[in-house]
């Protein structure tokens, strides 16, 4: 019945079939040149075998290699195949997989550049001087600003550079990694919400604290 579905005009009916767990996994390819199936693992890939897993991670289709690549418990053999993969929307899907080792990340952003640092910058294993590497990049990806001002990882060269994007700079103000002196200068941001974030940031000096409290 699904693959019968699969083949239906409404690209609603296909989405359903594309979204239900017990399509067969091979469905999917026939789906992916006709429907957007959305950026989550879909339930036939969350349910594949890893037999399954390594034919789509192989696929000549890179629509395919990209929902597997979603998954984020892979093998890590078939992890770093996609992290190597030549089409940017499937090396950026895996980007943010556990278990990236730096050089590899690197690897990415060297290939794909503006395509993928985003996702590579929300990877948890991200070092901090990648980090710094990124938010330094030119021009500025905004995006990874954001994630780059909330990552655990994250140092103070690293954070500097976020302080220039709006959205970027209300994370990186609460953010421990900040040094002192700009977050107490951050006390006086014309944001509230800069404000609010830098006095609850640990880095603030306590003695500072208790000045700024009536």
């Amino acid at each position: 019945m699904s693959r019968r579905l699969a083949a239906d005009p409404d690209v609603e009916v296909r989405r359903a079939v594309a979204h239900h767990p017990r399509t067969p996994f091979d469905v999917l390819g026939r789906l992916t040149p006709t429907t957007r199936l959305g950026p989550h693992p879909l339930p036939p890939v969350c349910a594949a075998t890893r037999e399954e897993l390594a034919a789509g991670a192989a696929s000549a289709d890179a629509h395919v290699r990209m929902l597997v690549a979603h998954r984020h418990d892979l093998p890590p053999e078939l992890r770093d195949r996609l992290a190597a993969d030549p089409d940017a929307s499937v090396a950026k899907a895996v980007a943010p997989h556990p278990g990236l080792d730096p050089e590899r990340l690197r690897a990415m952003v060297a290939l794909h550049g503006q395509q993928v640092i985003a996702r590579v910058a929300a990877n948890p294993d991200a070092p901090g001087d990648l980090l710094a590497e990124l938010a330094r990049h030119e021009p500025p990806a905004r995006r990874a600003l954001r994630e780059i001002a909330s990552h655990p990882n994250a140092t103070a060269e690293a954070l500097l550079p976020c302080l220039a994007d709006v959205k970027a700079r209300v994370r990186a103000a609460a953010h421990p990694a900040l040094p002192a002196g700009i977050v107490v200068g951050l006390l006086d941001d014309p944001d509230p919400e800069v404000v609010e974030a830098a006095a609850g940031n640990p880095a603030l000096p306590p003695a500072v604290m208790a000045q700024r409290v009536p």
